[in-house]
């Protein structure tokens, strides 16, 4: 990825490329005369240079433009919902109890399904093949699910994928956005270095007039800057956040989700926080520096994982422990991004299937422990929780236990 040639945010460099401009056109006489690279139009160049940086979309422009995408898919993701739990209501009314249909329509992946837009895609293109066929096309219509009903479920499939797809390609320019501003950013500097270096030697006997090519103010300065401290993601509000650093008057803050090998930056700013929403699931890194009127101190870096809809629970065991006939410890393997999981249990008769789940615990660990029910089937299943989400549910596991002598 191209880098910025200058440790300013790009509104500052923009602002002080503006005054470099004016004061430049104010002593153009002396730049003259000292280099021809100065003549006319080298004054306007300039100002075109500057121009063009100013006119490029911001990093705000496209976070805006992309929640206008983001607000659209989600509006067709709940009409989608909506419309698959009219279709479930209505399998129900037709098939009652019929797990088979239930499956065949795939209700029973809508829980994990209700919050990506592909899998919803997927769960409606399915449903509206089945229902259109003979085997189930007049049980739904005499159910109360209409013809348009049916249709309907194509369309939002059709109207989601488009809005889907859309948003992708906005969020994959990005990149492509960033350089083109970072190149555009650049050629100002480079022209602003030449000033500020010519200037020096232009009015050697003048520091007053070269302070104002200065490209960062000389001098003892604010005072030196160190890393920021406390840099932190707060799922519950989607912010990343530090402690304020001493002699900072701004922060930069760039990210990576590709591991560390491109960088973009994300927020320029005075606050110590920034509302961040990871456009794809997986490992971020960011990197938050302070600024001054020197430049640009060290950096913080923070590593963590982000899904829009946490993975489900794998790996779910129950076995009994310590040669005990009765106390189980159910383990399951640990998902990036929960901070706690939730416990539900079936009891039913040894040999039947569960029945309807309880809530029984939240776990911080990815173990739990306890005493099964005498002459019952207890069945187990998990989901991965933080503060703002839930998973599905884990696959289910179930232990017997033996009824005890009379």
């Amino acid at each position: 990825m191209i880098q910025k040639k200058f440790n300013k945010s790009f509104d500052d460099a923009l602002t002080q490329a503006y005054l470099f401009q004016t004061n430049f056109i104010a002593n153009k006489a002396d730049f003259i005369a000292f280099s021809s690279v100065f003549a006319d139009p080298y004054g306007a160049d300039f100002l075109d240079l500057i121009t063009d940086a100013d006119e490029m979309p911001t990093f705000e422009d496209d976070q805006n433009e992309q929640a206008i995408y983001t607000l659209q898919v989600e509006e067709s993701m709940e009409k989608a919902r909506d419309q698959f739990k009219k279709l479930s209501f209505s399998i129900d009314i037709a098939w009652p109890n019929s797990e088979i249909n239930q499956r065949a329509f795939r209700v029973n992946l809508y829980e994990s399904s209700r919050q990506i837009p592909q899998k919803m895609i997927n769960l409606l293109q399915n449903a509206h093949a089945k229902a259109i066929s003979t085997t189930f096309h007049a049980d739904f219509v005499a159910a109360g699910f209409s013809a348009a009903d049916i249709t309907l479920l194509e369309s939002l499939a059709n109207e989601l994928t488009q809005r889907y797809n859309a948003q992708q390609d906005f969020i994959q320019l990005t990149f492509e956005r960033t350089e083109k501003r970072t190149i555009a950013f650049n050629k100002v500097w480079d022209e602003m270095v030449k000033i500020s270096n010519a200037s020096k030697m232009i009015f050697k006997n003048s520091p007053a007039r070269i302070e104002t090519f200065l490209l960062y103010p000389e001098g003892t300065g604010p005072g030196a800057l160190i890393a920021p401290t406390g840099l932190s993601f707060t799922i519950s509000n989607m912010k990343i956040s530090w402690n304020s650093v001493t002699n900072a008057t701004s922060y930069i803050a760039s990210i990576s989700t590709d591991g560390g090998i491109t960088f973009e930056e994300v927020f320029t700013g005075v606050e110590n926080q920034f509302v961040y929403s990871p456009s794809v699931d997986g490992t971020v890194i960011v990197k938050v520096m302070g600024n001054n009127a020197n430049g640009h101190g060290p950096e913080a870096t923070l590593t963590f994982s982000y899904f829009s809809v946490l993975p489900t629970v794998e790996n779910v065991e129950i076995s009994l422990v310590g040669g005990s006939a009765s106390m189980f410890e159910l383990t399951f393997s640990p998902v990036l991004s929960a901070t706690a999981y939730k416990i539900y249990k079936s009891e039913v008769a040894i040999g039947n299937l569960a029945g309807e789940y309880t809530y029984v615990t939240d776990v911080t660990g990815t173990v739990y422990s306890g005493n099964a029910v005498s002459g019952k089937r207890s069945w187990f299943v998990v989901k991965s929780s933080n503060a703002t989400q839930q998973s599905g549910f884990s696959e289910a596991v179930y232990l017997d236990v033996a009824a005890g002598p009379v």
